[in-house]
């Protein structure tokens, strides 16, 4: 927060300090926004040196730490992406040889195309993989379709919050990306439409469970649910 600091003389002939509040920005934030760096030096004019203590202060103390968080955030978020695919994926394929009829149906034109695809897909993959990386135990034959299915749920979870923060970091005014006025092409508006109704579609199936269902005053969570994003 930004105060200006002044001091006063009391009724009694005696002096105070006096505080006015002048702006602030959340801790989340990692960039100075334009409008609170305006307000600052508006509030520091002929002090350069004052000027200059604040914002090196700011960088340290507030705009660093949070990028570092938002880092090790998104770091953490896309390794729980990747792991949450990776199982996914071995539980699924080590499935498909058990399913009735595999020699013939495997051997039929299209999955024998997917099969070529699959593996492009994951040679830029497993090249990765260090000849003394510890093995984890494959899934259990016995593992159930609703224990695949939440892990997939739990993928596309993750998959779409990422997708909402960076789309986040895209749009406001600070970011520089879109200035105020920026004519955005036809095809980007339909998809911001069709998306009105795809996230009202997947919060409303939500929804439909109770564990998942927003409870009454709902907004008033979102400090205690996202927790590393509190002002």
């Amino acid at each position: 927060m930004l105060y200006a600091n002044k001091y006063v003389r009391l009724p009694n002939g005696s002096g105070a300090s006096s505080q006015t509040y002048l702006a602030s920005f959340p801790v989340s934030a990692t960039d100075l926004p334009k409008e609170f760096e305006s307000i600052l030096r508006s509030a520091t004019v002929g002090r350069p040196e004052r000027y200059k203590a604040l914002i090196e202060r700011i960088e340290t103390e507030v705009l660093i730490p949070a990028r570092q968080r938002a880092a090790e955030e998104l770091a953490r978020r896309n390794l729980a992406a990747i792991e949450n695919a990776l199982i996914w994926a071995t539980k699924n394929l080590t499935a498909i040889p058990n399913l009735p009829a595999y020699n013939e149906l495997i051997e039929q034109p299209l999955p024998q195309q997917l099969l070529g695809n699959l593996q492009e897909a994951t040679n830029c993959l497993t090249f990765r993989i260090k000849p003394d990386a510890p093995r984890i135990a494959g899934p259990a034959t016995d593992a159930t379709p609703t224990t695949t299915a939440e892990e997939r749920l739990k993928t596309l979870l993750t998959e779409l919050e990422n997708i909402c923060l960076e789309i986040g970091t895209l749009l406001p005014e600070s970011a520089q990306t879109f200035r105020r006025g920026y004519a955005f092409d036809e095809e980007t508006v339909s998809l911001v439409k069709r998306n009105w109704f795809r996230t009202s579609d997947v919060i409303a199936r939500l929804g439909s469970r109770t564990q998942f269902r927003r409870p009454a005053g709902w907004s008033a969570l979102r400090a205690s649910i996202l927790c590393d994003e509190a002002e």
